[in-house]
């Protein structure tokens, strides 16, 4: 039997694996031949409120192709405050891969990215995840988000 110590314990960051760099591995969705900025660009709100959320009057979304990475970041750090861009039903790794696309895909820290959770989820830890151990080998192995430790140039 654990204690509530034993417990706090389990669900917080050590500082050496808090520094760990994560971030999407493009490059991957390229090998894959799969479009990362197409998937960045699924995920926004349609909401209106800036430009890439519009739909045209016939209702079909603007094409991502037609945009820049960086006005898809943007809209993806507007669409964040206009819905609930990361909710508690949504699986552990959209809300990392959701993260991580409002961040610009720079790299973040474990520990960053955990106390985002928190924040979304508004909750200590999410429930979903037995410790801070087991969220690091998810995000170790490999996934459909291609979600991985990051490069350091």
């Amino acid at each position: 039997m654990t204690t509530g110590a034993e417990i706090a314990q389990e669900t917080s960051v050590s500082e050496a694996d808090g520094d760990t760099l994560y971030a999407i591995n493009e490059r991957t969705y390229e090998d894959a031949g799969e479009s990362y900025m197409f998937k960045v660009w699924q995920r926004l709100c349609w909401s209106g409120e800036c430009r890439l959320c519009r739909r045209h009057p016939e209702g079909k979304p603007i094409v991502p192709g037609r945009t820049t990475e960086r006005s898809i970041y943007n809209a993806a750090r507007i669409c964040v405050n206009k819905i609930q861009f990361i909710t508690p039903g949504m699986s552990l790794l959209e809300a990392i891969f959701r993260i991580l696309i409002i961040n610009g895909n720079q790299p973040m820290k474990f520990s960053e990215i955990v106390d985002k959770l928190k924040e979304h989820w508004g909750t200590e830890f999410p429930q979903r995840v037995e410790s801070v151990e087991s969220l690091r080998r998810i995000m170790d192995a490999g996934n459909e988000y291609h979600i991985g430790r990051a490069e350091v140039d």
